[in-house]
């Protein structure tokens, strides 16, 4: 699968500059290594590298330690809980037809957010306690094709426990961004309801209704 590219637009709107400075940030050497970041760290240093390039040092620094601040209350609250305490999570680009999303930036987000990313997901083989769907359809159209295929999954515990989501928002966990905290904290908050309230079922996700 193709691996996701760090979204240069997110990190400029962030640091308030100009999309056109883009070009600009193609054209540096630096550019190869920044555009593949797919961990907090990695990300983190991409937006100090296009702060000093862009001549937006402090606004860069300044936006790294809000999203270090934000996934660090995340990970404080979950350090107590044992791995096998957290949940397994499956993640879809589509269901009809079944199409897994697999990437690092997927499973460092899951990572963060306290679950544990499955890479392969056979229905009669799944072990998952949580699915969440993202795709570009209508959300009206994946609401009349998830049925079809959630009737022959009854024996995975997401399904059996209606632990079944859809990410509907367009400009979320499709790649490394400036989002990641945003992101963490939108999984977190499906993952463990009871530690964490984001609100952003409000306007990002959703939980479908299986029974």
């Amino acid at each position: 699968m193709q691996r996701p590219l760090l979204s240069l637009h997110s990190i400029l709107e962030a640091l308030s500059l100009d999309a056109a400075c883009l070009s600009l940030l193609e054209q540096t050497p630096e550019y190869q290594y920044f555009i593949h970041s797919d961990t907090p760290e990695a990300i983190y240093g991409a937006i100090r590298t296009i702060g000093g390039i862009l001549n937006a040092q402090p606004q860069a620094d300044q936006l790294v330690e809000d999203l270090e601040e934000r996934i660090n209350i995340i990970s404080h609250k979950l350090k107590f809980i044992a791995e096998e305490n957290k949940p397994k999570v499956a993640f879809f680009q589509d269901v009809f037809p079944l199409t897994a999303a697999e990437n690092g930036y997927l499973a460092n987000l899951i990572r963060i957010a306290g679950g544990i990313y499955q890479t392969r997901m056979i229905p009669h083989e799944s072990s998952s306690d949580v699915l969440i769907i993202f795709n570009e359809k209508p959300i009206s159209q994946l609401l009349t094709e998830l049925p079809q295929v959630l009737s022959t999954w009854s024996q995975i515990p997401a399904v059996a426990n209606n632990q079944i989501y859809i990410v509907h928002h367009p400009g979320y966990l499709r790649q490394p961004s400036a989002l990641i905290a945003d992101e963490a904290e939108i999984l977190a908050e499906i993952f463990y309801p009871k530690y964490f309230v984001f609100g952003r079922d409000e306007d990002v996700w959703m939980k479908f209704e299986w029974q």
